[in-house]
């Protein structure tokens, strides 16, 4: 885009941040990130700040992730905390896994993958009591794991899909055509098979 003489904007920068938290190409997202706010004057926004503390979580620099989290001119949301959160469990950091659950315990309560954040991490540290009574605590408010969905919008309208959702107008269709293509990719796969076996038999 530089070349081009294109100037990016907020979102060119939200997959320049998420592609290098994931590429683990941390001192890079940093960069980056000072370069929205220093050569191109966009201010972060929530969705910023969010890579930026996923990026410094997987890198392993937790304090810093917390610091940022705190400095934020945004008030930070459960996501960004749930992310500081995962991050402790990789690296094995208690201290600040709870400084992150009790700000989740605030926002985002009822939110079930918190709890067994910790409890993973408790148990990886051998913290065997622990590990029990956040169980205890999961079945006494009768908590469930929400199920995992995807959003599309179409003609301005957000659509919601959750597994095994009927209650959509157009659901049938959807299941049809997902059919199909599992169908279409079984095909594929013995079709490869049987190449594969045949240039294997050939001389």
């Amino acid at each position: 885009m530089r070349k081009t003489r294109v100037a990016p904007n907020e979102i060119t920068f939200l997959g320049v941040l998420l592609a290098c938290s994931h590429a683990g190409l941390w001192d890079e997202g940093l960069k980056y990130f000072d370069v929205m706010r220093m050569d191109y004057h966009i201010e972060p926004q929530i969705e910023h700040y969010g890579c930026l503390v996923d990026l410094l979580g997987r890198s392993g620099c937790l304090d810093q992730a917390l610091d940022t989290i705190l400095k934020m001119p945004i008030k930070p949301d459960s996501r960004i905390w749930n992310s500081l959160l995962s991050s402790c469990r990789i690296h094995r950091n208690l201290e600040i896994a709870v400084i992150a659950m009790q700000q989740l315990m605030e926002l985002d309560p009822e939110e079930f993958g918190n709890y067994v954040l910790l409890a993973n991490l408790y148990k990886e540290l051998g913290r065997l009591e622990d590990v029990s009574n956040i169980r205890i605590f999961i079945r006494n408010k009768r908590m469930k794991k929400t199920p995992g969905s995807s959003s599309i919008e179409v003609n301005n309208v957000v659509q919601e899909f959750v597994s095994a959702d009927v209650s959509k107008p157009f659901s049938q269709e959807v299941f049809q055509i997902l059919e199909g293509l599992a169908l279409h990719q079984t095909r594929t796969d013995d079709l490869m098979e049987l190449i594969e076996d045949a240039d294997k038999s050939s001389p």
